[in-house]
């Protein structure tokens, strides 16, 4: 644990956590782990991203970036970046059986309807997902070729897709503005935020050995990540993470 008493990663938060309801496994809890970790919403991250992150990366002339979780070696154009809106059902069709009385039409069962924001690229039509893990409970981000692609494995039954109105994205960049004002947290100002992503992304290894490419926690006090004996590319805070991103890992470890 920190000093605050969070857990540092998902190891630290299992060995705490693993007698609660829902724990049964080290998957059920690492679904939990994310969910607690991924806090910023879906809105948040993806209008961060085209009205801070974007503007930040031209400022310092880069247009293009290069796709690395394909099989290709496609780059999109960052001013071509937008953000997407869908409405989508849970999977198994969630049905609230209401009683009532109505003399306009024949009674209807409503089914839970929830949001969600992704960005895609218009040039090549690759759709990002940030923060799909608040879904699936995965702390990784999903890349998908294009929208059909991503529709159909999307965590839910998808309804509408849509283009998101620059008044909706300008309502949730102001939100995020006047919050880290009114908390008097500046390091939470999205233009901050923006800057530390892009140092992050120009740096020589993206942060890959400072943090567990699984769970994206640190290392456990006074210990070293360990690193995978066999690609030597990626790290984990512990055998715990190690085991569990394993089946993932395997197909890019053997390249």
């Amino acid at each position: 644990m920190d000093q605050s008493g969070c857990p540092r990663n998902f190891h630290e938060f299992y060995e705490h956590a693993k007698l609660m309801s829902g724990m049964q496994t080290k998957q059920d809890a690492f679904g939990w782990y994310c969910r607690t970790r991924l806090h910023y919403s879906c809105s948040t991250v993806c209008a961060t991203f085209t009205e801070f992150v974007v503007p930040e990366l031209l400022k310092r002339g880069i247009l293009r970036l290069r796709v690395v979780t394909l099989n290709s070696d496609d780059h999109v154009d960052i001013r071509r970046i937008k953000v997407k809106g869908l409405n989508f059902g849970p999977v198994n069709g969630t049905i609230h059986c209401l009683k009532m009385y109505s003399f306009i039409g024949p009674n209807k069962n409503p089914i839970e309807v929830g949001s969600h924001n992704m960005l895609e690229c218009s040039e090549t039509g690759r759709v990002f997902d940030p923060t799909i893990g608040q879904l699936t409970g995965t702390m990784q981000p999903a890349l998908f070729p294009s929208l059909r692609e991503f529709r159909l494995d999307f965590a839910g039954v998808v309804f509408h897709l849509f283009d998101s109105s620059q008044q909706d994205i300008f309502k949730q960049k102001q939100m995020d503005v006047d919050l880290a004002r009114m908390t008097n947290k500046p390091h939470i100002h999205p233009s901050r935020v923006a800057k530390r992503v892009v140092d992050a992304l120009l740096s020589d290894d993206c942060g890959v050995s400072t943090y567990c490419s699984h769970c994206l926690g640190f290392s456990t006090s006074c210990s070293k990540l360990l690193k995978c004996s066999a690609c030597e590319k990626v790290f984990y805070c512990s055998k715990t993470c190690q085991v569990l991103a394993w089946k993932g890992h395997k197909v890019d470890c053997a390249k």
